[in-house]
């Protein structure tokens, strides 16, 4: 039986693997994105600055086991530390079966060793199969719809063309016919209008403890993105109105044809205003960008109905690995 962790005691990421997002060398950032770079993961949490933004708020750690890559978020909410695994990177584009499931059980062993349960979780539904391969009967796959990314095409989120997308249309056409705005890139300086538009857009309705929590988190995570909005894989819209700030987006590249969306918010009081936003993102986009990646829906309704209304081109699915 694993060892099971001394109550009371707190453990850091470091725990698990040597390094962790905090304090990067050069060094440590060239390798890092080094293996992001390194496949199509088709997923929107698999980028460096996806991982960096939310370093603090998910404890990652990392170290390179073998050829590999591996990261790690603990949390320590819980009674017991829980903490969940990503696949394993890979830099030269490749998966070696062998290799691979070395990889892997030297970091479940490191698990082990804590006595914390071991799984890896948001495996690219493509990617599922290097797992089986390299673990066959060992493993036990779920699907994770609510985890589930939508992928859209980016010149149908710019025209909303066809029957489908009728309503939508009919909302963007309203909000241009009604207003004037301005379009301008995100930059740094509009932080403070970046937080009050996201407080707005939540409203002053009484929150969860935990929903307090994610709120910060966002907000965290968008400060942090602020600072590489220079990058030339970036990409950013701020709508203005008489002024005023009303909507922004940032994203970045996930792969030669793919950007992903991290962050939308419109003010709800103007009709149209997200179909707005969501055009104006997708004219920032290199010509060779062919797809955009607007993630899931976290499982929530409301959520899940505007997305799916969307109607995106694809859906990248995502799947959870425990050994039996």
């Amino acid at each position: 039986m694993p060892a099971a962790p001394h109550p009371g005691v707190v453990m850091n990421s470091t725990d698990i693997f040597e390094h962790c997002f905090d304090h990067l060398t050069e060094e440590d950032i060239a390798t890092l994105k080094a293996f992001f770079r390194g496949y199509d993961y088709q997923g929107a949490t698999y980028t460096f600055l996806s991982s960096y933004i939310w370093r603090k708020d998910y404890d990652l750690c990392w170290e390179v086991i073998g050829d590999y890559l591996c990261m790690a978020s603990l949390d320590q909410d819980h009674e017991e530390p829980t903490a969940i695994i990503a696949i394993p990177l890979t830099k030269n584009g490749t998966y070696d079966t062998a290799g691979l499931r070395a990889t892997v059980l030297e970091a479940k062993r490191r698990f082990d060793t804590h006595g914390i349960p071991f799984e890896i979780t948001s495996i690219p539904g493509h990617m599922v199969h290097l797992l089986e391969e390299a673990f066959p009967e060992e493993m036990i796959f779920e699907h994770e719809r609510d985890d589930d990314e939508y992928v859209y095409e980016k010149e149908k989120l710019i025209t909303l063309s066809g029957r489908a997308l009728h309503k939508k249309k009919n909302h963007l056409n309203f909000f241009l016919k009604n207003y004037e705005y301005e379009v301008r890139p995100v930059t740094k300086d509009l932080l403070p209008k970046l937080f009050a538009l996201s407080d707005a857009v939540e409203g002053d309705h009484e929150r969860t403890e935990e929903q307090r929590h994610s709120m910060e988190a966002e907000k965290r995570a968008i400060a942090e993105f602020a600072d590489h909005l220079e990058d030339p894989d970036v990409y950013s819209a701020a709508v203005f109105m008489d002024g005023h700030l009303r909507a922004f987006a940032m994203g970045e590249r996930l792969s030669g044809d793919t950007a992903v969306e991290h962050f939308e918010k419109a003010d709800v009081n103007y009709r149209g205003l997200y179909q707005v936003i969501c055009r104006e993102f997708c004219r920032t986009l290199p010509e060779e960008i062919v797809y955009v990646n607007r993630e899931e829906d976290m499982g929530l309704e409301n959520l899940r109905h505007a997305k799916e209304a969307l109607k995106p081109h694809h859906m990248a699915e995502k799947y959870t690995g425990t050994f039996r």
